[in-house]
């Protein structure tokens, strides 16, 4: 319940800003020395609500041991969406036009997006949870897959795929966990718990 009100309060916050900056860019109700903190003062909530809703989702049942796994794939897709946000506001900003204003919205967004980063960094939100028969995964997005649903769990080349029978792949970065060791066995007996020996293909 609170990961789905997270998600909403967060949308809700961005949809304000969006309206926000609509109204001071295309009407005169809000004017210059108001914007700058309505920006402020919204764009900082827009900051909590991201590291709240972050942190909401990445909740597990609580004697779950998670293995951290902030990846080099998580910390690349952040960037490019960081340096897409920046560049788009600095396109606005230098365009001269009354859209220029709409800039600070952008900034707001790959301001945020280093926030949460770094949130999830030093909170270690990003890991792998083996919870009874669920593996999750926390990185961008969160991925679930149960033991049930799963055909075949590989490993090749310090990658571990788990494919479900709807051809749903969950690829691991094994090689990149700072507890590989631990996470392997943990594995193992996840595996053994769950009676899936069968379907594992080792390398």
């Amino acid at each position: 319940m609170n990961s789905l009100f997270s998600i909403l309060l967060k949308n809700i916050i961005l949809f304000s800003l969006i309206i926000i900056s609509l109204v001071f860019v295309f009407t005169q109700y809000i004017g210059y020395k108001q914007v700058r903190y309505i920006f402020a003062g919204v764009g900082a909530l827009f900051v909590v609500a991201s590291c709240w809703e972050a942190y909401t989702l990445s909740q597990v049942k609580k004697d779950t041991r998670k293995f951290i796994y902030f990846t080099d794939g998580f910390v690349a897709k952040r960037i490019i969406k960081i340096i897409s946000f920046i560049c788009i506001g600095v396109l606005m900003y230098i365009s001269g036009s009354i859209i220029r204003y709409m800039a600070f919205l952008c900034f707001i967004i790959a301001f945020t997006e280093i926030i949460v980063t770094l949130w999830r960094k030093f909170k270690n939100l990003c890991f792998v949870a083996l919870e009874d028969d669920v593996l999750i995964v926390s990185t961008n997005k969160i991925d679930t897959t149960s033991a049930k649903e799963i055909q075949k769990v590989e490993t090749r080349h310090g990658l571990t795929y788990f494919v479900n029978y709807n051809k749903k792949t969950i690829t691991l970065r094994t090689d990149m966990m700072s507890e590989k060791e631990e996470f392997s066995s943990a594995l193992n007996a996840w595996i053994i718990k769950n009676n899936l020996t069968d379907k594992v293909i080792a390398q």
